[in-house]
């Protein structure tokens, strides 16, 4: 029997049927654009962009340091192979991509309504170590949440089974009373699977309009 997001099942927020909120940060909290990164960075040098995407954005080698399985000096010459000329932009933007964060305020906005309505609050996301440490230094809305489980930290990336069994168990929690804000399907599919309630955060303001009272 198919499971249902949260959304598919209420009009408005439900807040006397959840326990527990765990928001992921890419493009939840913080924007993750790899493009307008590039563009930003290397202003209209499109062949360029179009290389780093499949080099770095889009390689096993990012996954892996979100995984903490490498650290960021192997993922950069990992990524390099055979094409040290682009060794000097590699390297630039793994300096410089954590700088480029913009707030997504719908989501920002959800956080603290669910902390109004004293809901215990969970980071769960796949980030790199250092750049996640950054974040929370420089965004004071981390301050809000009760306790954040990292991939790089942990050992397991979503939509690994194995890392929503962690949450559940080391929290206490009951799936079912428990809220899931992603904005990868994958990431959602397996939250539903593991019994959690799921809302996929996939067109901008649709979180708002569900949180709005």
């Amino acid at each position: 029997m198919i499971r249902l997001m949260i959304d598919d099942q209420y009009a408005k927020m439900p807040w006397d049927k959840i326990d527990t909120v765990i928001f992921d940060v890419g493009k939840v909290l913080l924007s993750f654009e790899p493009r307008k990164i590039l563009e930003e960075q290397f202003p209209g040098q499109t062949e360029l962009h179009e290389k780093l995407l499949v080099k770095m954005f889009n390689s096993p080698y990012w996954v892996m340091m979100d995984h903490g399985t490498v650290t960021t000096q192997e993922a950069e010459i990992a990524m390099v192979g055979l094409e040290t000329e682009l060794r000097p932009a590699i390297r630039h933007i793994l300096d410089n991509w954590i700088d480029l964060k913009d707030v997504i305020e719908e989501g920002v906005e959800a956080l603290h309504a669910c902390k109004a309505h004293g809901k215990q609050l969970l980071v769960l996301s796949n980030y790199m170590s250092e750049p996640f440490a950054y974040a929370c230094r420089k965004h004071s809305f981390f301050s809000l949440f009760d306790d954040l489980v990292v991939s790089s930290r942990v050992g397991m990336v979503k939509p690994d089974p194995a890392i929503y069994q962690y949450v559940t168990e080391r929290y206490h929690l009951d799936p079912a009373r428990t809220l899931f804000i992603d904005d990868n399907p994958a990431n959602i599919e397996a939250a539903l699977h593991h019994g959690w309630q799921g809302f996929c955060l996939n067109k901008s303001g649709k979180l708002h309009d569900f949180m709005a009272e």
